[in-house]
């Protein structure tokens, strides 16, 4: 009986080893596992935060963009305004100036025929001027009504040959006006419906009507514009009809620049 027991209590004791050494097992297994898993989680909170420094980077830079995106639309909506102003204006300076000519037009046709009219006047006076003739009172009334147009006639003449006279002033002190060779400048807006471009430069950098200007964008010749309308710091030009290369479109941003007289003369198209 002692010997079964003894050889019992060995049994055990081995067993209770060997489970022992299973459990050590097991619990390194389990140490490593959660070392491993440790590390993961070390790995995954990291990139975590790199993602929402990005994301907070991207946040900025995206409120950045829209404020830079509303401030170019302002621009824009300015020099729409701006646009819509010039063009009420050019086509006020181009009515007045048909009214103009359509005055002077009409001041050399009533001159004619006051001509005419003072000639028969002049011509009745001397037939009834004849010895045995007497003046009538309808002739006189005609010499009184000839003196009377003949003196409105000639006062009109005369503010007419005033305005035309500041008029040949003006034009007279712009031809002897020249800009400066190399003067630089770019495109602001660009209007295609109308054919024309507002342009950064104007009165203060010495601009002046009918000049032209060569577009570039970089190194490469686009076309030419004319000078239409100058303003202190900005003015507006005509895109020069046919002058921009085939497949090509002038925009905004491209760069204009003034070479003289004799060097902006042709832009030869492919």
């Amino acid at each position: 009986m002692q010997k079964i027991l003894i050889i019992l209590a060995a049994v055990l004791s081995l067993a209770a080893a060997g489970l022992g050494f299973l459990n050590r097992s097991n619990l390194i297994k389990v140490k490593e596992t959660l070392t491993a898993k440790t590390s993961e989680l070390d790995a995954a909170n990291k990139k975590n935060v790199s993602v929402t420094t990005e994301l907070k980077a991207a946040n900025e830079k995206s409120a950045l963009a829209t404020t830079d995106s509303e401030s170019k639309t302002a621009t824009n909506i300015e020099l729409t305004e701006q646009l819509t102003k010039r063009t009420s204006q050019l086509a006020d300076a181009q009515k007045e100036s048909a009214d103009k000519d359509a005055s002077v037009a009409q001041m050399k046709t009533d001159t004619a025929a006051k001509d005419a009219r003072i000639t028969e006047l002049e011509t009745k006076v001397n037939t009834t001027a004849q010895p045995g003739n007497d003046p009538t009172v309808e002739l006189k009334k005609q010499l009184e009504e000839k003196d009377i147009l003949a003196t409105s006639l000639q006062t009109k003449l005369k503010d007419q040959d005033s305005l035309l006279s500041a008029l040949k002033e003006r034009e007279a002190q712009r031809r002897t006006k020249s800009m400066r060779n190399g003067l630089e400048g770019r495109i602001l807006a660009v209007n295609p419906s109308w054919n024309f471009v507002v342009l950064s430069l104007g009165d203060r950098n010495g601009v002046v009507n009918n000049a032209e200007m060569l577009i570039k964008r970089g190194s490469q010749l686009i076309g030419k514009v004319r000078i239409t309308s100058v303003e202190p710091s900005t003015s507006i030009a005509d895109i020069v009809a046919n002058s921009v290369r085939q497949g090509l479109a002038v925009q905004p941003g491209d760069t204009v620049i003034y070479t003289g007289p004799g060097d902006d003369a042709e832009v030869k198209l492919p």
